[in-house]
């Protein structure tokens, strides 16, 4: 037996091993964990778009002394309310992603997909085994038990790779949430507060100063937002779109490098 033969043996039987493992017991969990951070992310991102749509169509009017000052709080939030729609979109997308790649790794996980895997394997292995086949038939099955196998690695591959690289970033993305949470609620109580009636002129201009310090409050809060929002937008482009897409752009280069 050749040395050459000993590694493509050896190469067969790594491939063998491999379809007889589970990939949805490993990986799925993973998947999992990533769809519901980003369903969770998206919640707050809805959440925090709502409250900006109330207050983009408030107009708070301040009058001390007859003097009539307006207050436009849709001004301040335009800019991050247009990334809030962006990052949004994005997150759907995310949330496809995630899908269609439970959806393979379903199938790639499927009992006939994994026998009929080990079933071709083995008869590689025979066929490699064998003196009479010639050396171009041997190299094409072993061509297609690796590309095959790669193929059924690449979900759960992306799968790791993304969820550890979310597990690095956890602290930064941690801090732009909470940084989009205090937003939303400053915006939330920017609305309670506008809609509070005035019992005296007294009370409506006391009402009023507060509203324009919490707006105050709320321009500062906004412009941490739009960067806490830019944030999150790279990371799930990053993680959810750019990482799968250099895997895809990988498995359709791989095929025709392989020499054997």
């Amino acid at each position: 037996m050749t040395t050459k033969l000993k590694l493509y043996l050896a190469l067969l039987a790594g491939c063998l091993l491999i379809a007889l493992i589970p990939m949805q017991a490993n990986v799925g969990d993973q998947l999992t964990s990533m769809l519901k951070l980003t369903l969770t992310v998206y919640a707050l991102a809805r959440g925090l778009n709502a409250v900006i749509s109330v207050a983009q169509g408030t107009e708070m009017s301040i009058e001390p002394m007859g003097v009539g000052v307006t207050l436009t709080p849709g001004e301040i939030l335009d800019p991050l309310n247009d990334l809030i729609e962006q990052v949004s979109t994005v997150l759907l997308l995310a949330s496809a992603s995630l899908g269609v790649q439970n959806i393979l790794l379903s199938l790639g996980d499927h009992v006939a997909i994994r026998i009929g895997l080990a079933f071709l394997i083995v008869v590689t292995i025979v066929v490699c085994a064998l003196r009479g086949i010639t050396v171009s038939t041997k190299h094409s099955l072993i061509k297609i038990v690796v590309i095959l196998t790669l193929l059924r690695l690449v979900v759960p591959v992306v799968a790791v790779v993304s969820h550890q690289m979310q597990d690095w970033l956890t602290v930064e993305r941690q801090q732009a949430l909470h940084t989009l949470q205090s937003t939303r609620d400053d915006v939330d109580t920017l609305n309670a507060r506008s809609n509070e009636p005035d019992r005296s002129w007294f009370d409506g201009l006391k009402n009023r100063l507060d509203i324009q310090a919490k707006l105050n409050d709320v321009k500062q809060q906004a412009e941490q937002g739009v960067e806490a929002v830019i944030y999150l937008l790279a990371e799930f482009v990053l993680i959810m779109v750019l990482v799968p897409l250099l895997f895809i752009y990988l498995m359709l280069k791989l095929p025709a490098r392989i020499r054997l």
